[in-house]
This record gives C-alpha cells, structure tokens and sequence, in this order.
C-alpha cells in the first residue's frame, strides 16, 4: 500500500522541489559564500530564476516517475543531477539564456527518442553463462594484476592520504591497455558482479565483490571505487520493492541537507564541498562555460577523436583542458555529452547526440523484455551511465568509460523464453 502511493506523481514532484529549494539553499549559504572566486558568485536575476522554476515544472511534467524501463532511470538522473542544478545556476548566478536552452532542447530530444519500439535482437544461446563467466574471469585477472604489477605496495584505506598514494599507485597499474581494463573494472565489471549475485541471491558473492572494491580502492586510490557498489545495493533493495523514482530528488536532497548542515552549524565544509559545489554546481558552471568559449571559438568537429586523420583540431590542448586555460585556472574541465555536442558541431552537434543517446537508450530498454530486470539493467550501467549524462563525450563515455561493455554484458545475459522457464 505505501509502495504504490509513493508511485503518485504528486510525491515526484514534492521531491523534485525538495531537490530545488535544497540546491538553492546550498548555492547561496554555503557555494557563493566561499567559491565566488572561482565563478559562484551570487548575481541573482529574479525573472530569470522565476523562469527556471517554470522551466522546472514543465520539465518534470514531462519526465518518467515511475521506473518502467532503464531508461526512465537514467532520463531521471539527467533530470536531477543536470537539469535542476543547471536551473538553479541559472537564476543565481544570472547565466546566459541561449546556452540554457540549447542544453534543454537536447535534454527533450533524448527524452523523445528514447521512447518506441523495442529493438528485436537475436538471443544467443548460452550467453547468459558466457557473460557471467567473462565478468569472473577478467574480474580475476585485472584483481590479480594489481598484486603481480606490484601495486599492491600502495595498498591504503585512509580517505584523506589517497592523493598521496594516486600518482605512483597509477603509474604501475595503468600501464597500456590496463588503463582501460581498470576503468572496466572499477565502473561496470565489479557492479555488475555485484548485481548478477543479488538477482540471483548469490550473497557471498555479493559480499566477495564488496570486499574487492575494498581492494581496488585501496590499491587504485580512487575514492569513487569505493562507494560504487552502495549504488547497485541501494537500487536492489529500492527497486524490488517499488518503481517510485522520486527516491532519486530524496536522496539527492539529503546530501545537501546533511552536507550543508554539517558546513553551517560544524564548520566542516569538505562534505558540503563535494557533494554540493562539485557534484552539482561545478558540473552547471562547466555547462555554461562550454556553450560560452564555443559560442566565440572554432567547433572542433570530432577532429580531437574519430575525425582526428581528416580534421585538423584547432587547438593546442584537448577540449577538457582548453576550457580550463580559458577560465583561467589550467584545470581539467569534463562535461556532459549535451555540452560536447555542442563542443562539435554547435546546436546540430547537440541534435546528432540527443538522437544517439536516446537510441541507446532505446536499446537497452529492450534489454528487460528478454529476462533482465529493469533494476539489474540500471544497475550494470549506473556508473558509466553518470560519466555519460555529467562529465563524458558520448564515444569516450561508450569506450572509456565502459558503456560498451555494460551494453555487451546485457545483450549476453538474455535468454530465451524456453531458458527463462522456472528462473527468477
């Protein structure tokens, strides 16, 4: 009874403001007061902040809360953790009015495009067990490198030494292709363990897996390696039980909250920090400063990737780095694929990404309809999904970040209906 009135739309919409008055809150006493320096200052537009609001509410009108498919998942994700955040920078820090909407045309293209058929692929016979047996088997060899590589020497649990421990960790381990199998590893291999062992109540497994994470962090020194598999843990426990997303707005607010509370009342502002400014604001801030240097300056037309032997790229550093030395900090600065659209090719840049990304989309719905649950399938994907939608360009998010892979497990974990019979 509780599970299906938290499926009310009217519950997504409070926690969707929840998740606004939070970030509003967050950006004025805590982001503009000690960031300002750093493009956070507070030059509120009221018309403007009034227009986010109903920008707002238009949007969430038009968003999944219920999660029906993988993509309701993640189309909720970019709703709360790019959009909101966007909306809110916009009003405060009083942002330009065309880049907003650039980025909210392409947000309603994915949303659009996602949405249809599902694709009919072929089953592969014996894929499911070819899957999991290539999840353990490259689980086992990259866990072995880190020891035979002699990164184990770096091995520490202290979260405030990692970057003491980082630089030398990752010159042994990420040697060659290993860079890639690390990443591999860390974002879509050890969450998809962790989900294929609880779907199937395999719970030592389960517990094996989050003890590896506990070794990769300590060797890797990548502190994100260590929360991980709390994500594929909290969508098992929430998503059996209820498909409300607005599970999303509420945690995403209670880290604000707490964060904030802890800065204000503690004086322990490195929480508020990192959950508040960088997982939310720094990734706005770097949305508008994008669309603002490629506004002004050369496309680069994919001349930096896949189009490097016939475009000559104009710049003397990547595109992370370029908007980096031009906010005048020499930082590393990611962004969204609806930012690295337009990065390539302006507005149609922005439009060729929004249709591959809701195709891909697309895609992995179809995955549910041939036996994976719709939580596993988020599951196998919420971490490289979350450099998709944030911080990646969409080829280096399929092949870097491990999308691809994701992808390739899921397709081998169908089965047909015959092989579905008496399994859960």
């Amino acid at each position: 009874m509780l599970a299906s009135k938290l499926e009310r739309r009217s519950w997504f919409f409070a926690a969707g403001f929840l998740l606004w008055v939070s970030l509003d809150f967050g950006y004025r006493f805590f982001v503009s007061k000690n960031y300002d320096y750093a493009g956070f200052a507070a030059e509120i537009s009221y018309a403007k902040y009034l227009e986010g609001v109903l920008i707002y509410l238009l949007v969430l009108f038009f968003s999944p809360n219920l999660l029906k498919v993988p993509s309701d998942y993640f189309v909720a994700f970019l709703v709360f953790g790019l959009i909101c955040p966007l909306l809110v920078f916009y009003g405060l820090a009083n942002q330009e009015r065309e880049h907003l909407y650039i980025v909210l045309f392409g947000f309603f293209i994915v949303n659009f495009v996602r949405k249809g058929r599902i694709v009919k692929l072929f089953v592969l016979r014996e894929g499911y067990w070819l899957a999991v047996s290539g999840v353990l088997l490259l689980t086992f060899l990259i866990s072995l490198w880190f020891f035979v590589s002699g990164g184990v020497r770096y091995f520490n649990l202290d979260l405030t030494q990692v970057y003491e421990f980082r630089r030398g960790a990752g010159e042994i381990i990420n040697t060659g292709v290993m860079a890639y199998l690390n990443v591999w590893l860390y974002k879509v291999l050890g969450p998809s363990l962790l989900a294929i062992a609880l779907w199937k109540g395999r719970f030592f497994l389960a517990v094996l897996v989050l003890f590896l994470h506990l070794y990769w962090f300590g060797v890797s020194a990548h502190k994100a390696v260590l929360f991980y598999p709390f994500l594929v843990v909290f969508l098992w426990f929430w998503f059996r039980r209820s498909r409300a997303l607005f599970i999303i707005p509420i945690a995403m607010s209670a880290l604000v909250i707490s964060t904030l509370m802890l800065a204000i009342f503690v004086g322990f502002d490195f929480p508020a920090s990192l959950f508040i400014r960088r997982a939310f604001f720094v990734i706005a801030n770097n949305v508008f400063d994008y669309y603002e240097f490629f506004s002004a300056n050369e496309h680069v037309y994919w001349s930096n990737s896949v189009l490097s032997r016939f475009i000559e790229y104009p710049y003397d550093l990547n595109p992370a780095d370029t908007i980096g030395r031009y906010r005048g900090t020499d930082s590393h600065v990611n962004n969204s694929f609806l930012s690295t659209g337009f990065m390539h090719a302006g507005i149609w840049g922005v439009v060729f990404y929004g249709v591959l990304a809701g195709l891909l989309f697309r895609l992995i719905d179809s995955f549910g309809a041939y036996g994976v649950p719709v939580w596993v399938a988020v599951a196998i994907l919420i971490v490289p999904s979350r450099s998709l939608l944030l911080s990646a360009d969409l080829p280096t998010a399929l092949l870097t970040h491990g999308i691809g892979v994701g992808v390739l497990i899921l397709f081998l974990l169908r089965r047909t209906r015959s092989e579905r019979v008496g399994l859960k």
